[in-house]
């Protein structure tokens, strides 16, 4: 039974590191490449000149802080499924320990 507890444990790790890559591979320098895309976009915007160039940089600090909710949506949904992973394991190994 011990086998099978670890086996279970493991493939719970397994989520936790595929759960944290994706954080720090992924999700965290797309968050803050859009973050700084968006603040530039900002500076440009608070420059344009005419009514044109405001509408254009308008348009791009829209698109980019859609980008950055939906990053930071991300970055939630993985936290939960880290913190989800987290309490699973926790309670196996408490499981484990009883049994030992």
């Amino acid at each position: 039974m011990d086998a099978l507890k670890q086996e279970v444990r493991q493939a719970w790790e397994e989520r936790v590191i595929e759960a944290q890559t994706k954080i720090w591979e992924t999700i965290e320098p797309e968050l803050a490449r859009w973050q700084y895309e968006q603040m530039n976009a900002q500076r440009l915007l608070s420059k344009a000149q005419d009514q044109a160039g405001r509408e254009t940089w308008q348009t791009q600090v829209d698109v980019y802080q859609m980008l950055v909710i939906e990053a930071e949506n991300d970055l939630e949904k993985e936290q939960e499924e880290l913190a989800l992973c987290e309490a699973m394991i926790a309670e196996i190994d408490a499981d484990l320990a009883a049994s030992d």
